[in-house]
């Protein structure tokens, strides 16, 4: 199964409360929520979609299933933009 990483280059920052998430050569911004964040900062390799939708899952119990498709949505706007790639 697919896990999605990181690419390089990327930078994830919080400026003025907002977090963007951006490649400062390209001038690619995305703007963030707390949840992307996490999902950002869990994007390793190492991790399926569903194995970050069941960590965010049980850190935020009272989401029930929208988790997992907060996950699936945010997932495809860093395919998207870039931001990941599939391992």
């Amino acid at each position: 199964m697919d896990r999605p990483k990181r690419k390089e280059n990327f930078k994830l920052e919080e400026v003025g409360g907002e977090i963007l998430l951006y490649h400062p050569e390209t001038a690619k911004i995305l703007y963030c929520n707390e949840t992307a964040k996490l999902i950002w900062q869990l994007c390793d390799g190492s991790r399926t979609e569903d194995e970050i939708a069941g960590i965010l899952r049980e850190a935020f119990p009272e989401e029930g299933d929208a988790v997992a498709d907060d996950v699936k949505e945010t997932l495809k706007q860093f395919l998207d933009h870039g931001a990941v790639e599939l391992a």
